[in-house]
């Protein structure tokens, strides 16, 4: 350990000038021949008196020795308060003494000038914040006063130190505190450029302690962040990992401290373990801190990740209630909202608002915009609304999303659990047939301008599905069709279609029915002023059919949008019409269409 430097030697204290002119009086007596024991006895006699000198409160000492002529060691040193002789202040495995036998002849009436190093080796200080604003060390030493009459410092090296920290308003308890360095006492204790480990970190600290009052500026480079935020009602619900500078200044009271602070860190990661083990990793971050009364201050935090950003300010109090200003740009949904793949949903959103709430009971309430995304795969254009998510359901609320010249404005709720509840309302304006199949997942050629309103209720398994839909411009399979319309309600796998029609050529089919008891969707059919000899279906059928036709019949269908399966039969209303050559039975079985027996395939387009 590197000697003190001149400034140094001159800040002893009288109890050390007592004890240097009891090892000179010992080493002369050695050196005349004293039996060695007894100038040891001695010399644990004269240290008992400078302890007294020394500390207020009561001392007591294991063991002191002379253990070289330039060196006294004092052993097992324990000292109580002066206020109350039950608690101990201060505990020291050993205080070395190291001085110059030269210092001490040319010294004999300043011996403090022939100090080189005063050591304390494993010493534990139990610091107390007190009601009064107050704290102990002040009762620890005497004030001590040079030979010239000017008050000292106390000036300590001290070795593999430990600290008690109690009573402090930071709401984590006793802080166990680790030194090894230089450390002055007189009114005040101070650091330079100490040696401090505290929270599971070392930094270096330099600074002062004074009548209850801190300043201290502490500085650490790879530090470990979990161990810091875990220590931290307010943090320790979030596992930060990775190495960072920290830079804290101290100041206040002992008892009320305020600590400013900013954070630096590279490549790392924030996990919540309450929440599934969510991960995030991280490119870099920066904060900007005050802590005081229990309440965590965030005046700056940005997490880089990528070419995402992600900005926060606001509080954090005792409990982890929080509220916070978030901000963020190009984050990756599906990279950082993993719940969001089960919906298909994917992109680089920009949010803006608030999260309150708790870490274990978060709740976000803002703006959300996704530019280039995509749902269940199908991309679109842009997607905007407002949000509010918390840990039982996902809020939307005047949420538009645009592709092409198609709007689908959508709001509702997404139940979070083993079965999510649902409960949306999309409405399309401009929309498509096919994109809409497409992110539903259901194959068949049906294609068109989509208007109209679908609403989705319940659980998956027990969807209830409602829906007033229309259709312009329209094509399944090659056969095309002018409008198409239809109230429906889904159930548990029962179609109800409550109203229906197709425009086909000036006239219209009109349908109403629902499913049978055998998967069957049997309907009632009805076609008005059908033009027969410009309907490719009944174009065999034009000789014997004139002008404008009204039928009626059922319809039964069956499979799939894929691969389709409809029998219709029809008949004329006139009862003079009615005869076997005037009926019609239409089979569709995929693309293949039979009109009375007949292949009507070919001649099915418009």
């Amino acid at each position: 350990m590197p000697p003190l430097d001149r400034h140094t030697q001159h800040k002893a204290i009288p109890m050390l000038r007592i004890c240097l002119g009891l090892v000179l009086a010992a080493s002369i007596l050695l050196c005349l021949g004293e039996y060695r024991a007894q100038a040891f006895v001695n010399i644990r006699d004269t240290v008992e008196t400078a302890m007294g000198d020394l500390f207020q409160g009561p001392v007591e000492i294991r063991d002191a020795e002379l253990s070289s002529l330039n060196r006294v060691s004092v052993k097992g040193i324990v000292v109580k308060d002066p206020a109350d002789h039950t608690k101990v202040v201060l505990e020291v495995d050993e205080l070395v003494l190291r001085y110059s036998i030269l210092g001490l002849v040319m010294h004999i009436n300043s011996v403090e000038k022939a100090i080189n190093e005063i050591v304390l080796r494993n010493p534990r200080l139990y610091i107390r914040a007190e009601g009064s604003g107050q704290w102990n060390i002040g009762r620890i030493f005497k004030q001590q006063v040079s030979s010239d009459g000017t008050a000292l410092a106390l000036v300590l090296r001290v070795e593999n130190g430990r600290a008690e920290l109690i009573g402090t308003n930071l709401g984590v308890g006793a802080i166990s505190i680790g030194l090894d360095g230089a450390l002055q006492i007189a009114e005040a204790l101070r650091l330079e450029k100490t040696l401090i480990q505290v929270f599971n970190s070392k930094f270096t600290a330099q600074g002062s302690l004074e009548q209850g009052n801190i300043d201290l500026t502490l500085k650490g480079g790879e530090i470990d962040l979990g161990s810091v935020t875990a220590c931290f009602p307010q943090t320790k619900e979030t596992i930060l990992r990775g190495k960072a500078s920290m830079e804290v200044r101290a100041s206040g009271s002992l008892s009320e401290p305020v600590l400013d602070g900013m954070i630096s860190m590279g490549k790392g990661s924030m996990e919540f373990p309450s929440h599934d083990n969510m991960y995030h990793s991280i490119d870099g971050l920066e904060t900007f801190f005050r802590y005081q009364d229990q309440i965590l201050e965030i005046t700056k935090l940005e997490i880089a990740q990528g070419p995402a950003r992600f900005q926060a300010r606001g509080m954090i109090d005792a409990k982890g209630n929080m509220r916070l200003d978030i901000l963020t740009q190009a984050i990756d949904l599906s990279r950082n909202l993993a719940f969001l793949e089960t919906y298909g949903i994917a992109g680089q959103a920009n949010l803006a608002g608030v999260l309150s709430g708790t870490i274990l009971q978060p709740d976000f309430r803002g703006e959300l915009h996704v530019a280039k995304g995509s749902l269940r795969g199908q991309s679109f254009d842009e997607l905007r609304g407002h949000v509010a998510l918390d840990t039982k359901d996902l809020r939307i609320t005047g949420c538009n999303i645009r592709k092409g010249r198609s709007i689908y404005a959508i709001g509702g709720s997404i139940g979070f659990g083993p079965t999510p509840e649902f409960d949306i309302t999309m409405q399309s304006s401009g929309g498509r047939a096919e994109d809409i199949l497409a992110v539903l997942r259901v194959p068949g050629e049906l294609f068109g301008r989509l208007d109209g309103t679908v609403e989705f209720r319940g659980r998956r398994g027990s969807m209830v599905t409602e829906g007033n839909i229309r259709m312009s411009e329209g094509r399944f399979q090659d056969r095309v069709f002018d409008t198409a319309s239809a109230d429906f309600i889904m159930d548990a796998g029962r179609l109800e279609i409550s109203q229906g029609s197709i425009a086909l050529d000036g006239g219209t089919l009109q349908f109403a029915g629902a499913t049978q008891s055998d998967g069957v969707l049997l309907l009632e059919v009805r076609v008005e002023n059908l033009m027969a000899d410009r309907f490719p279906i009944l174009k065999d059928l034009a000789h014997t059919l004139e002008g404008r036709i009204d039928m009626t019949g059922t319809a039964s269908l069956k499979g799939s949008l894929a691969k389709p399966w409809l029998r219709m039969h029809l008949a004329p209303d006139k009862p003079s019409d009615r005869s076997a050559s005037t009926e019609l039975d239409i089979l569709l079985q995929g693309r293949q269409l039979l009109v009375n027996g007949r292949d009507a395939s070919r001649t099915g387009g418009k």
